[in-house]
């Protein structure tokens, strides 16, 4: 078959360069279509359940809503997880599918459960609704209206811009699935009724609230014929907007009491008002002379990106309507983005772009050095654009997105895609050169000689390739987070070998035959021929010392194995983001207003470091959607200059470190420091926003509180463990209004009686909506404020008995402060707490070896408590497990092609020798450079073993062909092993050198590539060391049949 390929490509080079040209030009097509992300979207598939349920307290919210959702959901084909989070006013439930689910199928099975659900959840308490279809990273774009005269535009008036103006222009944009507002005052009409008056006129709240719907409504009567035409009937009874409209509440009729009419006005105070907040932004920036501006509060908005929406494209979408949301905003107010995903994007591409281009340049270095030939050398080279392009042509067909992962595959590869052309190359001219002391110079003896040189490489040159893509088949076994941040890598490098071996096998020699036509005489690399001197002497010795040469190998190998246990276990190193995200926890009983002063003083604190250029703290949380934070929580965003213009600090940590020592000034403040994108992860893996999370389950949440502070404590005296916390469970202050029965009874009232009171006059109503074009705004009923203050105003509200009688509710029922759960979180139906913790200088797998070993030797857990150990350690788990099974696999698989190849399980058996020598070198370079083994290493010890195979292959494939050829073994063995050492050396060379700038770079996502990278790099030196000298020592030992031969 390739005798075939290789015959058809030269006699029909003219048609297999327009072909080439054809498939280029399709590639340039095909590329601007090309999904582009900054990171492998590693959301799970899950479907979020919000019910909205306003003024209930958390164990209400947990009883009554939470529990009838979550126990639907059970009874769905492929559920992996339940998580639930009950808070003051919300029920967050999150189904999580298994991997594979079409995420639109799981929404409609979650619709049609959330339907039976409904009936079990009371009347008027709340109803069920599905969050948007986002994904955990799907936070891609960030913006705030900042209004330059804060008395012409206040907060309402900034909110109800973003709400009826800048949204609705965002939402048509391709790929956007919401807009969360957050932050600033939501209008309402509100209807702040005095209760004595209610009390004079012997009218209820009821009376008031249905006699203001029945003033606003606008109907319609169908038609009336006038003549020839024909007219629409309208209605039109809405209350106007405005002042307008407060006028018109003003004016509804309640109640006639002696011929005169009790309208509104006459028992409440009528105007607008914010609505009852759940959260609130404040802002400060660095101006660009460098003076620190406090904007205080201000309106943000969160765009939220549809799941498997192309980022980039939806990010420009956006940034194309900036120009009309100003031309709709009035003057004075500005529209200001200031988180940005697609800034990620470019510095993450820029990244891997950078690396490949130093990478090009050095393989073209060595190609120039060692060929000595330019015409070879472009030859060689253009084997990298044409395999990149056509292999990112492919994905964009595919519709996989071009991502630090799958582009850092790319960069992985770009040794690997010359190696077929450099032996292609390297023989072709070898046989030109052989064949110039001969006479026939026509151009067909010139053929046959490309012919004859392509069709001795080829079988090694497919067998090299297939052993590439067999090696990195058993990582789409991955399950989980490691499945979507390293299968994009293994296809994009996959994809790039194979377009690489393709060209190598059908262009090359075409191109061959266009190139070499006047340049057959090559000159002696000046480089090699001392290296070629030096290594048959070392080659020579030795031959005649293998045991030494054993001896020296094992003590490599023995030591390689004794340094594993000393090198420590991660899931996946920390990506840089360029963006703070510090979460600071206060008193769970602390308000809003609390809550507001402290982020002012936490961000001109933190504007004193030069390195930060804004600071934006977001308190409580945004519109359903959003997280659902209490506003004792504030998310502090720290945008930082990049790297090379830091003053204070070197890197992250030891700035996190030192704005930890300036805000612990301010005590009862918990503090954690992470990044936006890495927290959206590790909630997701977890529900935890920290890399670690203990979970400890059990019914009693007292004995939750009690016992999760024992493993608070025993955690944080575990080295290497940081940002220590547990989850406010415990400690909300609430004001409890519970019956006195007996009472109750006495003046034949019901707990509704006392309910509603609370429930409507102390919580409030909604009466109806005031519409005002696409705007619409609640007119709220409740008691006005003096009446609902304090305990004892409370206490002080009257009631009318079915007697008559007039009763305060202090009589009917008791008025105290008490303390509550601020939220109660569950996991598949238990309650549980959890302890969260980040890892810091210090490796993943040892710390949960401390914590587990602690906590069961000093938490002693009651019956029906248990603990787990859960966020990226999990995944770590999953990730070692699968590897365990993956490397012996792909070894195995190699093992197979290898008998296949060489139809000798002793040959077989010594190529891959190469695996151990490979290894060896990859374990010293992460030792060496003090890197853990997690799953990017893992991954490129994977890559190793190919890469080491493939320098065996071609080394053993060359003595064979000596050996049929008659030649003795001795001999065949050393001027085997010796030609083969040109492209032995430069396949070695040019794959370690494509990797060196990745090792070097430090750029956004280099942390994920170095550890791969310094793996492959460490194993290519000793691996081709070792190729160069011990195959060839054990060459008979492995190969008695040649021998015998």
């Amino acid at each position: 078959m390739f005798n075939r390929i290789i015959d058809w490509s030269v006699d029909n080079s003219i048609l297999v360069v327009g072909l080439l040209l054809g498939i280029i030009a399709g590639s340039a097509m095909l590329l601007p279509s090309l999904n582009l992300d900054a990171f492998p979207d590693v959301t799970n598939v899950q479907v979020s359940v919000n019910t909205e349920a306003p003024g209930l307290a958390a164990e209400e919210i947990e009883q009554l809503i939470t529990y009838p959702i979550e126990a639907v959901m059970y009874a769905l084909p492929d559920v992996e997880e339940v998580r639930s989070i009950s808070k003051t006013g919300l029920s967050a439930v999150t189904v999580v599918f298994k991997e594979g689910t079409d995420i639109y199928f799981a929404r409609q099975l979650v619709f049609e459960r959330l339907q039976t659900a409904k009936a079990f959840i009371p009347e008027n308490v709340g109803t069920p609704e599905m969050g948007p279809n986002t994904s955990g990273l799907g936070q891609i774009y960030q913006y705030s209206l900042i209004a330059d005269d804060g008395a012409k535009y206040d907060a309402m008036a900034l909110r109800s811009l973003n709400d009826w103006v800048v949204k609705l222009l965002l939402m048509p944009v391709d790929g956007v699935t919401d807009v969360l507002s957050f932050g600033g005052e939501v209008r309402q009409y509100q209807v702040n009724v005095d209760p004595s008056k209610l009390l004079a006129y012997g009218l209820s709240q009821q009376d008031l609230v249905t006699a203001l719907q029945r003033n606003n409504t606008n109907v319609g009567g169908w038609y009336l014929e006038r003549g020839q035409e024909q007219l629409v009937v309208r209605g039109t009874g809405w209350f106007a907007s405005g002042e307008q409209g407060i006028h018109d509440i003003e004016q509804v009729p309640v109640k006639t009491v002696d011929g005169v009419v009790v309208t509104v006005s006459d028992l409440a105070d009528v105007k607008t008002g914010p609505e009852i907040r759940q959260g609130a932004v404040t802002l400060s920036q660095r101006a660009s002379d460098g003076k620190v501006e406090q904007f205080g509060e201000v309106v943000t908005g969160i765009v939220l990106k549809r799941m498997g929406a192309n980022t980039k494209a939806t990010i420009d979408g956006i940034n194309s309507r900036v120009a009309l949301i100003n031309q709709a905003l009035p003057e004075g107010v500005r529209f200001t983005p200031f988180y940005d995903q697609a800034n990620l994007i470019e510095k993450a591409i820029s990244t891997v772009v950078k690396a490949l281009t130093i990478a090009f340049v050095f393989i073209t270095i060595v190609l120039a050095l060692f060929l000595m030939n330019v015409g070879a050398t472009f030859l060689v080279l253009i084997t990298i654009p044409i395999a990149i392009a056509m292999a990112l042509a492919i994905m964009a067909f595919m519709g996989l997105s071009a991502n630090l992962m799958s582009l850092g595959g790319i960069a992985v590869a770009i040794g690997m895609l010359v190696d077929g052309s450099v032996v292609m190359v390297e023989n072709i001219f070898k046989r030109l050169n052989a064949n110039t002391s001969s006479s026939h110079e026509d151009a067909q003896s010139f053929k046959s000689s490309v012919k004859l040189a392509g069709k001795e490489v080829a079988r090694p040159i497919f067998f090299a390739a297939s052993i590439i893509l067999v090696v990195f088949a058993p990582l789409f076994s991955f399950e989980g987070v490691e499945a979507k941040l390293f299968q994009p890598m293994a296809i994009s490098i996959m994809l790039a070998v194979l377009c690489a071996t393709v060209v190598a096998l059908f262009f090359v020699p075409a191109l061959a035959t266009f190139l070499f036509k006047r340049t057959r005489n090559v000159k002696p690399s000046a480089i090699l021929i001392p290296v070629e001197r030096a290594y048959q002497r070392a080659l020579s010795f030795t031959l005649l010392h293998t045991k030494w040469v054993v001896l020296v190998v094992g003590l490599l190998l023995v030591s390689a194995v004794a340094l594993v246990p000393k090198i420590g276990t991660e899931f996946v190193p920390e990506l840089e983001e360029g963006t703070i995200n510090l979460r600071v926890t206060l008193a769970p009983s602390s308000s809003l207003e609390t809550s507001l002063a402290v982020a002012s003083t936490l961000e001109e604190k933190l504007l004193a470091f030069p390195e930060v250029t804004y600071a934006l703290s977001r308190i409580g949380r945004a519109e359903i959607g959003g997280d659902p934070e209490p506003v004792n929580n504030i998310e502090i965003y720290i945008g930082l200059k990049p790297v090379s213009k830091w003053e204070s600090a070197r890197n992250r940590d030891e700035l996190q470190q030192k704005m930890q020592a300036e805000l612990s000034q301010f005590p009862g403040l918990l503090l954690n420091f992470s990044q936006p994108i890495a927290t959206r992860v590790d909630e997701l893996l977890s529900g935890v926003k920290a890399q670690l999370a203990v979970k400890l389950f059990g019914p009693d949440l007292a004995v939750l509180s009690a016992k999760g502070r024992e493993i608070e404590s025993v955690i944080q005296n575990v080295k290497g463990t940081r940002d220590v916390a547990m989850e406010q469970i415990v400690g909300e202050a609430q004001l409890v209004i519970a019956p006195d029965r007996q009472a109750l009874s006495r003046y034949g009232l019901s707990v509704s009686d006392i309910m509603e009171v609370v429930q409507d006059g102390v919580g409030g109503v909604a009466a109806g909506q005031i519409i005002n074009g696409n705007e619409r705004y609640d007119i709220y009923v409740r008691l006005k404020e003096s009446a609902r203050k304090s305990s004892d105003t409370i206490a002080d509200i009257r009631l009318q008995s079915p007697s008559g009688a007039w009763l305060r509710i202090g009589d009917v029922a008791s008025v105290s402060y008490e303390s509550g759960p601020p939220q109660i979180r569950r996991d598949d139906v238990q309650r549980r707490v959890v302890v969260q913790a980040n890892v810091q200088g210090r490796d993943m797998g040892s710390v949960v070896q401390e914590i587990q070993s602690a906590i069961s030797s000093r938490v002693d857990l009651p019956s029906g408590y248990t603990v787990q150990i859960g966020g990226q350690f999990e995944s770590q788990q999953r990730a070692q497990k699968k590897l365990s099974l993956i490397v012996p696999l792909s070894l195995v698989l190699i093992a197979v092609l290898l008998y296949l190849a060489f139809n000798s399980l002793g040959q077989a058996m010594l190529i891959l020798i190469n695996v151990p020598l490979a290894i060896i070198g990859g374990v010293f370079s992460l030792y060496l450079s003090g890197q853990y083994l997690s799953v990017p290493s893992s991954v490129g010890f994977i890559t190793l073993f190919g890469v080491a195979v493939l320098n065996g292959v071609v080394m053993v494939e060359s003595i064979n062909q000596r050996v049929k050829g008659g030649m003795a073994v001795e001999s065949a063995v050393f001027t085997g092993a010796t030609s083969r050492l040109r492209p032995v050396l430069m396949t070695a060379v040019t794959s370690a050198l494509g990797l060196v700038p990745m090792l070097m770079s430090n750029g956004v996502g280099a942390e994920i590539q170095r550890p791969l990278a310094s793996v492959i790099v460490g194993g290519l030196v000793t691996a081709t060391l070792l190729t160069l000298f011990v195959l060839p020592a054990l060459y008979s030992v492995f190969s008695p049949k040649q021998a015998a031969n």
